[in-house]
C-alpha cells in the first residue's frame, strides 16, 4: 500500500493517503476508493452496526433514532451518511484532520450533529470535547490499525460509550493477530477478557484492491460494550 499513488493532473500526483491533498478536491477520494478500487468497508461497517444493534433489540423504528452514535476516523462522512439511513438519527463525526472535517462539511453539511478534530491517542483531551454527548454507539471504517489508530485509541474510544452500546469496526486483518501483544488482536482479547467489550461477530471481507488490482482483506468486528 505505501507505493500508491494517484494522478490529480498530467503533471501532479499525490499518495492515495495524502488526505489534505486528497480530501481538497471534492469527490475525489470517494472516485478513487469506492468507486476505482472498490472499497467495501463503509457499506460493511454501516450494515453490521445496524445488525449489531438489533441483537442488543433496539427498535429500528422507534430506538435507534433517538441514539447518538460516534463515527471514528469520519473523513468526508460517507459512513455517517450510510449509518443515517440505516435508522439513526444523530451522528458525531471524530478525525484527527482539520481537512477531514473541512471536506465533510463541503460534501456532506447535514450528516453530522458536530464534527471535531482531535486524535484518541490524546485522550482525555478528546473526552472534554465530545463530554456533552452520552453516545450510545460507535462506528468506525479503517480507522483503526496500521498508521492510523493504534489500540489505545480503541480503547479510549470505547471508554466513551454508554454501557451496552453497540460497536462496528473494520481493520485490517494483518494488525488483527493475536501473536502481537502490542496489536489489536491481543488488545479485543484483553477487552472481551476483562468484560469491557463482547464480540458477536468477526467477518473477513474484501476491503478493497489496490491501485496494481492486488485483493486488500479487512474484518468486520461487531460487538456491544459490555
Amino acid at each position: 500500500m505505501d507505493g500508491e499513488y494517484i494522478a490529480l493532473s498530467e503533471h501532479d500526483v499525490v499518495h492515495l493517503h495524502d488526505y489534505e491533498r486528497v480530501y481538497a478536491v471534492p469527490g475525489l477520494y470517494e472516485y478513487v476508493v469506492q468507486e476505482r478500487l472498490q472499497c467495501r468497508s463503509p457499506q460493511v461497517v454501516a450494515e453490521g452496526f445496524v445488525k449489531a444493534a438489533a441483537r442488543l433489540d433496539l427498535d429500528l423504528d422507534l430506538g435507534l433514532d433517538s441514539v447518538t452514535v460516534l463515527d471514528v476516523g469520519a473523513g468526508t462522512g460517507l459512513v455517517g451518511e450510510l449509518v443515517r439511513r440505516g435508522g439513526v438519527g444523530r451522528i458525531v463525526g471524530v478525525d484527527s484532520l482539520l481537512a477531514a472535517r473541512m471536506a465533510c462539511l463541503r460534501d456532506r453539511p447535514d450528516v453530522y450533529v458536530d464534527y471535531v478534530v482531535g486524535d484518541f491517542l490524546l485522550g482525555d483531551a478528546l473526552r472534554e470535547a465530545l463530554g456533552r454527548y452520552s453516545f450510545g454507539g460507535l462506528v468506525s471504517a479503517g480507522a483503526f490499525g496500521g498508521t492510523h489508530a493504534t489500540p489505545r485509541a480503541l480503547e479510549n474510544a470505547l471508554a466513551v460509550l454508554l454501557p451496552g452500546a453497540p460497536v462496528a469496526f473494520t481493520i485490517d486483518e494483518r494488525w488483527m493477530d493475536e501473536a502481537d501483544p502490542d496489536g489489536f488482536g491481543a488488545a479485543v482479547k484483553r477487552l472481551v477478557a476483562d468484560g469491557g467489550f463482547v464480540v458477536t461477530e468477526r467477518t473477513r471481507f474484501l476491503h478493497r484492491v489496490t491501485t496494481t488490482g492486488q485483493p486488500i482483506f479487512y474484518e468486520l468486528i461487531t460487538g456491544h460494550v459490555g
